[in-house]
């Protein structure tokens, strides 16, 4: 069975199945059908059979799936411009990692330092007071990156 990615995350399709043929709009967009313990949903798309779980492991399951609907929630709360300047400074962090390493990760740190760049340019101007700080670190990592690489060369 494969999978298609939508924004609440993988959900499984069956290809060429009746069930698949038969799902309403509510089944295409990975909803479970009225009625359906949204547990039991839940453990099903994570492949566990709860019938099979111990009470321990069911409560437990629970509390997990709680906590990620939590975060979930907080997530969804906080503007996209917020979660992208975060994201970003970890591109940031993960070239600093790369050119770090012992041989430099070139490759590694370009394409890492190419995919900042691409999203900055695409969204830049909605990222609201971030831009100049986020073009700042891009700058910075760009700089490092050729400063590292002549260092290497020169040695």
């Amino acid at each position: 069975m494969s999978s298609l990615w939508t924004p609440d995350g993988e959900r499984p399709v069956g290809r060429g199945t009746a069930d698949a043929a038969d799902a309403g709009p509510d089944d295409a967009a990975g909803a479970p059908p009225e009625g359906t313990d949204p547990l039991r949903a839940a453990a099903a798309a994570l492949g566990l059979d709860l019938d099979r779980m111990t009470d321990e492991d069911r409560a437990q399951l629970e509390v997990e799936l709680n906590e990620m609907m939590q975060v979930r929630r907080q997530v969804a709360a906080t503007p996209a411009a917020e979660m992208l300047t975060n994201y970003l400074m970890r591109f940031f962090d993960l070239a600093t990692i790369y050119l770090e390493a012992d041989p430099p990760a070139f490759a590694e740190a370009a394409t890492v330092i190419e995919a900042f760049r691409s999203v900055l340019d695409g969204v830049g101007d909605r990222l609201g007071d971030s831009e100049p700080l986020l073009r700042e670190a891009l700058g910075q990592a760009q700089m490092v990156f050729v400063q590292v690489k002549n260092a290497t060369e020169g040695a």
